[in-house]
């Protein structure tokens, strides 16, 4: 494991590039043009879609974050007032998930993802309590349920290009009215394209009445931004 891990902690470039090509394979599902695929070496776990890794598990402590940029969301978690409920957009292998169980160990994470094959590989590959709150359901009809967080985690990237519903007003009111009074919403951005960023900067300075905070994960094209309701 060694090999894939850096002095600070976290997965190598080497390895998120050729991620696809290491380890055993576990799992390997295709349905229409998308793959998902399970991956192992001796104590890290991994998940792909399309050959691109989404997440990766230190199975001993499935609590580490591994990505650069979970590292930089959780340096931003640890500025705000600890959460009660949390709301997570996108599931990967529950990186996000097992980090936040463990240090709010009181606060109940809600959990969203639109594939099903996704749900099933985190509870049988992952560790995924059967019984935990994570749904298979559209994020539009999730937000429209009436259910209010501290704060809103949003990682829903399968490949670069962004959701085109990240670029609509309706998605950010729809967001706001699900945050808390003081609440905030984190996103996880990933895009080649500085227009992209502006424009998302845009829909949120109209729909918060704040900037949010920008922060680029060097040497990746992820992007954390932090606003607070």
């Amino acid at each position: 494991m060694g090999e894939f891990i850096t002095h600070s902690g976290t997965i190598s470039n080497d390895f998120v590039v050729h991620s696809h090509q290491l380890g055993h394979l576990l799992y390997w599902h295709k349905q229409g043009r998308n793959s998902i695929q399970v991956r192992q070496d001796k104590s890290l776990r991994w998940l792909l879609i399309n050959n691109t890794l989404q997440s990766v598990v230190e199975l001993n402590h499935p609590e580490h974050l591994l990505f650069p940029h979970l590292k930089t969301f959780a340096s931003r978690w640890q500025l705000a007032t600890p959460p009660t409920s949390v709301l997570e957009l996108g599931l990967g292998a529950g990186a996000i998930r097992d980090y936040l169980k463990a240090t709010y160990p009181s606060c109940h994470i809600t959990t969203i993802d639109n594939n099903p094959d996704v749900i099933h590989c985190y509870k049988r590959y992952f560790g995924g309590d059967p019984l935990c709150d994570v749904n298979c359901i559209d994020v539009f009809k999730a937000l429209q349920q009436g259910k209010r967080y501290d704060w809103i985690v949003l990682d829903l990237f399968s490949e670069l290009e962004p959701p085109l519903f990240l670029f609509q007003h309706q998605f950010y009111r729809l967001l706001r009215a699900a945050i808390n009074e003081g609440g905030r919403l984190y996103i996880n951005f990933l895009t080649d394209h500085e227009s992209q960023l502006k424009q998302l900067q845009h829909l949120l300075i109209t729909n918060f009445g704040k900037k949010p905070y920008i922060e680029r994960v060097p040497d990746y094209a992820n992007i954390i931004i932090d606003v607070k309701r």
